[in-house]
């Protein structure tokens, strides 16, 4: 018999599946067995092997959309594990914030969130896609949105050619979601952005023939990543906080990042 994943329970035991389930099978005496069992269907919801493990992982699911109650009416929910038991545990129904637009409650789906008015012939069409180029919105970024600031710089989304890429998100005038992706201005020729593709911080003025701005700081030197910090730091004070540096070949060493006087990055070695 397969063994799904181990017992969230007991902590000794491994979920094998049967007829009727995934049952532990930690038993050494009437005494000293546990009994935990994940049964095959929670509220019309297969559990797979995958949703069986990420539950017993992190007693708890991804919220689904499609759970029945008895009256066969769907409803969402995650399902958690609650002093050995499974439960389902409910989304809150809406943001704290109102839609900025009509001023009604912005529902919250696994999907999106949407104004209440979208569901009335669309009286109102704020819709909020959950997924932001391969990054999943949370409700206090949502949150964050509707009240018209824009969320923390990121540099994990992905570009259609499945490269990261950095970026904040905003709503523009029509409450539609748009990447800021300027970081901070370009220490440079200051004039330009700073923003992050998926090799480095680049000035946006690379391209401009007038002004052709190269301030470029890689994101990864010598193995060690170049954190937003890191960049915010040289771009401000010209150096960064220490830190520890392990090269491959050669002795652990303590050092910082500084820009020279031609804004070309630099490892200082201190000891």
């Amino acid at each position: 018999m397969d063994k799904v994943a181990k017992c969230p329970v007991c902590n000794q035991g491994d979920l094998i599946e049967g007829a009727k389930g995934y049952m532990c099978n930690h038993f050494k005496s009437m005494d000293d067995k546990c009994s935990f069992m994940i049964f095959k269907t929670y509220f019309g919801k297969e559990m797979t092997q995958n949703i069986v493990k990420q539950l017993a992982d992190h007693k708890e699911t991804d919220f689904f959309d499609d759970l029945v109650n008895k009256d066969n009416k769907q409803f969402s929910a995650k399902l958690v594990i609650e002093e050995g038991v499974i439960k389902p545990h409910f989304q809150h129904n809406s943001l704290d914030t109102p839609c900025p637009k009509c001023a009604k409650e912005v529902k919250i789906s696994n999907k999106a969130f949407i104004c209440e008015g979208f569901f009335n012939d669309k009286e109102c069409d704020l819709y909020i896609n959950r997924n932001i180029a391969g990054v999943f919105l949370s409700e206090n970024e949502a949150e964050v949105l509707l009240n018209g600031s824009s969320t923390d710089y990121r540099t994990d989304f992905l570009s259609n050619s499945q490269k990261t890429f950095g970026a904040k998100l905003i709503l523009d005038d029509n409450l539609k979601v748009k990447f800021d992706f300027e970081i901070i201005k370009c220490p440079k020729c200051k004039t330009g952005s700073v923003s992050a593709n998926h090799k480095a911080y680049c000035c946006s003025n690379y391209r401009n023939d007038e002004i052709k701005c190269e301030f470029t700081v890689w994101r990864e030197i010598s193995g060690k990543e170049i954190t937003l910090k890191d960049l915010l730091d040289l771009c401000q004070k010209g150096t960064s906080d220490k830190t520890k540096f392990k090269p491959k070949n050669g002795d652990a060493y303590t050092g910082f990042y500084k820009l020279d006087s031609d804004y070309k990055l630099e490892i200082v070695k201190i000891s």
